[in-house]
């Protein structure tokens, strides 16, 4: 039932045509379809009912994450219910913001990562004293159409959770557009005034499952752009004729689409079982590995269907007007965002050797 009311819901509003359409208009999202969202309780999915959502889960959120996939749109509704809400949930449940964000009434963007060895928010040089943030902040998802930030900085006594408003003073904003036309921000924070929202070693740790569980939401939605993928593709082959018989004839183009459609099932199967083993698991070291888990699997499935999806298309695939490549384009952004298959294989091995060792 959830998936197919978020399913109707997207293609209503467009399917993958709409994601076209506003990156040739200079990128960004649509706030009526923010509003429509949030009216269909997607933003609060994962949110407990005591503040205000339906409290279903990470295994829901990552049913809604698929559809987003499949029509790649452009809203940034996994960086919401994983990260920006992940966060207000963990640290500050009664916070005015995550009613509004749940309700779509506003946009926060999470400001955690800088440039630097891995980029991570333990190398923070984001400094906040006397209530202003000085410093920077990189790959900031949703940042051009956010009404605010929510930054992971290093206060007097650790790390902070912080409040910064959109257009504040000493606040600047860099758009870097990525090959799907999406953009990331640049932060630039000289004297910022900022709320205060947590502090301590509570901080890193809500940051550390929020990022898990965005991970792992960013593993479906590329299983849902990936079994799209091969949907167009299949039906491409099917009309595309060469020697007066359609190419999907011929028994080498046969094997190649089942060997795509077992990989396309084999990480859905993958990242559906990942996301449902952490809904009911607690030990955020266990559910961090079953999130790089997710998304390696998802990763390579999505990486090489996408490709092989431009190859079966021919020379259109290479061509704007055909929907193929967007798909390959935001599988290209997505496949690196919070790390690709290399290094989530590679922190599943060592978090499996570190288990071993114990």
């Amino acid at each position: 039932m959830l998936r197919e009311s978020a399913r109707t819901l997207f293609e209503r509003a467009g399917g993958s045509g709409r994601s076209r359409k506003l990156r040739d208009s200079g990128g960004g999202w649509d706030a009526d379809m923010i509003h429509e969202l949030a009216e269909a309780g997607v933003f609060g999915v994962t949110v407990p009912e005591e503040n205000g959502g339906l409290g279903m889960g990470l295994a829901a959120g990552g049913v809604i994450a698929e559809e987003v996939g499949r029509v790649i749109a452009p809203e940034p509704v996994v960086v919401t219910v994983g990260l920006s809400l992940g966060l207000l949930r963990r640290l500050c449940p009664d916070h005015a913001k995550l009613e509004q964000l749940v309700g779509g009434e506003t946009v926060l963007a999470v400001a955690w990562q800088e440039r630097g060895p891995n980029g991570g928010p333990a190398e923070a040089s984001c400094r906040y004293a006397d209530g202003k943030l000085t410093g920077g902040k990189a790959w900031v998802v949703g940042a051009s159409g956010a009404q605010g930030f929510l930054v992971v900085a290093q206060g007097d006594a650790g790390p902070v959770l912080v409040l910064a408003q959109a257009g504040a003073d000493g606040l600047s904003v860099e758009a870097r557009r990525q090959a799907d036309g999406s953009a990331m921000g640049e932060l630039s924070f000289s004297g910022t005034p900022a709320e205060r929202l947590a502090s301590g070693d509570t901080v890193q740790d809500a940051l550390a499952d929020a990022v898990s569980d965005t991970t792992a939401l960013a593993a479906a939605e590329l299983v849902g752009l990936s079994a799209r993928a091969f949907e167009i593709t299949l039906e491409y082959i099917k009309t595309r004729e060469q020697f007066d018989k359609p190419i999907g004839s011929f028994q080498v183009i046969q094997h190649r689409a089942v060997d795509l459609n077992v990989m396309c099932e084999v990480a859905q199967s993958g990242v559906r079982e990942a996301l449902g083993l952490m809904d009911g698991e607690a030990d955020p070291k266990v559910r961090a590995r079953l999130a790089s888990r997710a998304k390696a699997r998802a990763v390579t499935a999505a990486k090489k269907i996408t490709r092989d999806a431009i190859q079966l298309h021919g020379a259109v695939g290479y061509t704007d007007e055909f929907d193929i490549g967007l798909y390959l384009n935001r599988a290209l952004v997505l496949s690196a965002w919070l790390g690709d298959d290399a290094y989530h294989r590679r922190l599943w091995f060592m978090a499996r050797e570190a288990e071993g060792a114990a």
